[in-house]
């Protein structure tokens, strides 16, 4: 076999046997679409005085290399376009964008908006597994990026996808009602747009912002209210973020704090709730970190986030607490004032409800979203107190219920 059809192969097996790829139907698609024809190069991240830059990778889409085509056809995700060393588009990780394919439950006939185009190459499965590119539209807020990825879409036989150049908040109302609409993107809220041009059997599958990650969330119209929407986590994700309306306009914040030193205050056992034999480079690549991190997303708003861990910050007395694999790290700007052991209280606390609550995952809990114009927030306070939280979004307020048989 040529290189590039052993590469396509072995590539679309560790899919197959990440449990990625669990259909006939995707897999067909990963099988015919080329991911390599869908990039014009790429960028590796490397450290030049003290930051992160950008730099370009040599690549011919016409004769790639060898060591092009290893890389294109790996499970990782490519950065494809950067501003002021910033990246702003990548094709995504192929585990990722196949698990969220599955997720979608496709089938022949179906009509899907897809928010965020980057390259194209999830527009093109897309259409081998709907059987027709008619009925694939795409928003890219990007100009150049959305023409690239009109021309690569082209070139490779799927002319008729609709890809159209605009910020996705709107949507497409012309072409809906669609039964999948699909974001490729960080978001920081959902649009009311979506909603409306939603088929009513249909779902929303958006990466959403809870804190520290963006879970996927699957929502569908609300029955009994088609202005709401109700669902659950059903993944884990990482995206670049959304731009246009609903640019991260978001609750949460990394708090900026100065002074603080490099080295920590002090350094606490970490609880045996947190502690595993797992070998993740950072704590949240562990489900039980994540699962603590997303709690503590619906308990505060002021979270912490490092390379090493991630925990809670209080600006006011200039201190954070960090959980890291090994241990709680308190730091601190303030020589004098009992400011971090309040706020390592305050993590402990969070972490005792946490475990009397059986230590739910984010996919235990119910959510709903409910549209922030006209609604008497005290008049909707529905679920259990203990086992309810509401996070205010731009456009949406969002209720977590953790059911009582959790």
């Amino acid at each position: 076999m040529e290189p590039l059809e052993v590469a396509l192969t072995e590539y679309v097996r560790t899919l197959v046997n990440r449990e990625a790829i669990t259909s006939a139907s995707v897999e067909c698609a990963f099988r015919k679409v080329r991911r390599h024809r869908f990039l014009e190069g790429w960028y590796h991240p490397d450290v030049r005085d003290g930051r992160v830059v950008f730099l370009p990778v040599e690549y011919d889409r016409d004769r790639p290399t060898a060591e092009n085509i290893k890389e294109i056809y790996s499970n990782q995700a490519l950065v494809t376009a950067v501003n002021l060393s910033m990246p702003t588009s990548s094709t995504s990780q192929p585990s990722l964008v196949a698990g969220m394919l599955e997720l979608s439950d496709l089938r022949r006939g179906m009509r899907v908006l897809e928010i965020g185009t980057g390259t194209g190459y999830n527009a093109a499965l897309l259409a081998e597994i709907l059987g027709s590119a008619a009925d694939v539209f795409t928003i890219e807020f990007q100009e150049d990026v959305a023409r690239k990825a009109g021309d690569y879409l082209a070139d490779e036989g799927y002319s008729d996808v609709k890809v159209i150049c605009g910020d996705g908040f709107f949507g497409v109302p012309e072409a809906a009602p669609f039964d999948r609409i699909v974001a490729t993107v960080g978001c920081s809220d959902l649009s009311v747009h979506w909603l409306d041009q939603l088929d009513e059997a249909g779902f929303l599958l958006i990466p959403l912002q809870h804190g520290l990650s963006d879970p996927l969330v699957r929502l569908w119209r609300d029955p009994d209210s088609p202005t709401q929407a109700v669902g659950h986590i059903v993944d884990t994700s990482g995206f670049m973020r959304i731009q246009g309306v609903l640019t991260w306009a978001t609750p949460w914040r990394n708090s900026l704090i100065v002074g603080l030193p490099e080295r920590p205050t002090w350094s606490r056992r970490l609880p045996e709730a947190l502690t595993s034999s797992e070998e993740s480079g950072h704590p949240l690549g562990e489900p039980h970190h994540r699962a603590f991190a997303f709690f503590l997303s619906l308990a505060l708003r002021p979270l912490w986030y490092t390379n090493s861990g991630y925990g809670l910050a209080d600006p006011g007395t200039s201190s954070v607490v960090v959980v890291t694999r090994e241990a709680i790290e308190g730091y601190t700007a303030i020589s004098s004032g009992k400011g971090l052991e309040t706020l390592y209280e305050s993590l402990l606390g969070l972490l005792d409800l946490w475990s009397d609550l059986a230590a739910p995952t984010p996919s235990d809990f119910e959510l709903q979203f409910i549209p922030k114009s006209g609604l008497d927030l005290s008049k909707r306070l529905e679920g259990t107190p203990g086992r309810r939280w509401i996070i205010e979004r731009p456009f949406f307020w969002e209720f977590a219920l953790l059911p009582e048989e959790i």
